[in-house]
């Protein structure tokens, strides 16, 4: 809601600085033309031109905003200085720089962050987990406990997230991430929620659920996905993102756990999806595994642990949802947003890696952040 209002203001506070580029109507008609143009483009999103519209519309409202913030707070210590306004000719011919400005800035972003977008980092790294035993060793013999599996000392997984599959995507981009997962051959592959801002009957009309299922299969033990906030807003429109994983053997969780030979891996109902459905996520108690080997735990959006849980934390969670930013000014509020907005960290008191996400959402643009996919290598203590 708070992003909500921050938009609308945004969208006024334009529309009053893009009207001045030209006396009467015509600044108006500009600049109403312009503030339109990207809710239409947004509407039709699933269409290619209504795509790069965005994309471009997007970047531009964030860098015109910066530029008309810093040209307000000029004009605020030149009239207290002067203690007189600026002639409406100035006024004008600034209006006019400052838009060829914005569009020149939004460019050369849009042209340089694109590249950047569309080279994902495969980043490595390695997570210890401290498993602990079960039983009462006090009198020098451990109990048996039946919860108690053999589980590998050591295992694999590939995780990635936001991967906001849409008509800008570039295929190139998701046939690399599978020929790389093939290659490495990961244990397990964890997807962090927001799959796609288009239909899943697109995706499957375009070959993506044959390229999808052989993704899955490049994992040993298992493929499994979590929910994000776009999978609450493409189900509204009548998409089946969570059916379109499983036909392609992803196992998708949603509230759910499922144990594995290596480890429990539990996926989290995303808190959009949540309040889409008008009901409450379940108990991280409820969901907790009853088998004493590592637990995973997916959830889209990096929020911690929810304060009345007493149970057991999981050994080490997973997010995205942040993009790290994606673009300036984004990389320099995100820190602000989030206790933990990008990388490794802890959060109520359980380990967690925040990742800034495969692709983008609207513009797939990245300046100051990166694109990315996670190899890590889980060692049990």
């Amino acid at each position: 809601m708070f992003f909500i209002f921050i938009l609308i203001f945004g969208v006024l506070f334009l529309f009053m600085n893009l009207r001045q580029v030209a006396l009467g109507n015509k600044g108006s008609i500009l600049a109403g033309t312009l503030v339109v143009l990207l809710p239409i483009c947004f509407i039709f999103r699933s269409q290619f031109w209504a795509c790069v519209g965005q994309a471009f519309l997007s970047v531009w409202l964030c860098e015109s905003l910066l530029l008309y913030v810093c040209w307000w707070i000029f004009r605020l210590c030149r009239r207290i200085a002067l203690r007189r306004r600026m002639p409406q000719r100035t006024t004008i011919v600034a209006a006019r720089i400052l838009l060829v400005v914005s569009f020149a800035v939004t460019g050369v972003m849009c042209v340089a962050g694109y590249s950047h977008n569309k080279n994902y980092i495969l980043r490595e790294a390695t997570v210890r987990i401290h498993v602990e035993g079960a039983g009462d060793s006090s009198a020098g013999t451990p109990v048996p406990d039946s919860s108690i599996i053999a589980a590998p000392r050591s295992f694999t997984a590939l995780f990635f997230s936001d991967l906001h599959m849409d008509p800008l995507i570039s295929r190139e981009k998701v046939e690399r991430m599978v020929r790389e997962a093939d290659s490495l051959k990961p244990d397990l592959i964890l997807f962090g929620g927001d799959f796609a801002d288009v239909h899943d009957s697109v995706l499957t009309n375009q070959g993506y659920d044959t390229l999808f299922a052989k993704f899955a299969a490049a994992a040993r033990v298992g493929a499994f996905a979590a929910g994000g906030n776009h999978e609450a807003y493409m189900d509204r429109d009548g998409s089946d993102i969570a059916g379109f994983l499983r036909r392609g053997g992803w196992v998708y969780l949603d509230d759910a756990t499922a144990c594995t030979e290596v480890a429990c891996i539990t996926g989290r109902t995303d808190f959009q999806m949540a309040r889409a459905r008008e009901t409450d996520r379940k108990p991280l108690a409820l969901l907790e595994p009853d088998k004493k080997i590592p637990w995973l735990l997916i959830d889209h959006q990096p929020k911690g642990i929810e304060p009345e849980h007493s149970g057991r934390l999981p050994d080490f969670a997973l997010s995205g949802h942040t993009h790290d930013g994606q673009f300036f000014p984004g990389t320099v509020i995100i820190d602000w947003v989030w206790r933990l907005a990008y990388g490794f960290g802890t959060l109520d008191s359980v380990r967690w890696l925040v990742s800034s996400g495969v692709d983008s959402w609207g513009p797939p643009v990245r300046i100051g952040s990166d694109t990315e996919m996670w190899f890590l290598h889980f060692v049990a203590d």
